[in-house]
């Protein structure tokens, strides 16, 4: 399974996303690549590295990068997680939208509990995909 999570910057939700079900298809020894990107790519927000380490997840090579610099002939599943994103895609590929708000989008006070509700609630539809979508080795 070859996942690729969408969205805008690739700053927030897509690297987190693409941690967790790295870490997620390993704990549970499934054949998962994961990848994020964004329609305009800017960097991955410090509160991502923070939240993936708290699970345990690696953190190493997470950068933001465009659709483009992504092995789109590879992707079997393209998940969005905001409404409006328009990426060339490859034809024929599943798509399916996880519209979650944008953690960084919280007030300061209030982000690091918004980084951590994200972070959970991408693992538990996470679980749920690979539960009924999954691939064992």
């Amino acid at each position: 399974m070859t996942l690729l999570f969408l969205d805008p910057d690739d700053a927030s939700r897509a690297p987190l996303a693409a941690g967790l079900a790295r870490h997620l298809g390993e704990s549970l020894d499934m054949d998962v690549a994961a990848y994020s990107a964004g329609v305009r790519p800017s960097h991955v927000r410090q509160e991502v590295r923070t939240m993936l380490r708290e699970v345990g997840a690696a953190i190493d090579g997470i950068h933001a990068k465009p659709v483009m610099a992504v092995p789109l002939d590879e992707i079997t599943l393209v998940i969005r997680l905001a409404p409006a994103l328009d990426a060339r895609l490859p034809d024929g590929v599943r798509i399916i939208d996880w519209h979650l708000p944008d953690p960084s989008c919280a007030p300061p006070e209030e982000r690091e509990d918004a980084y951590r509700a994200t972070r959970d609630e991408l693992l538990r539809r996470l679980k749920i995909h690979f539960a009924f979508h999954g691939v064992p080795r």
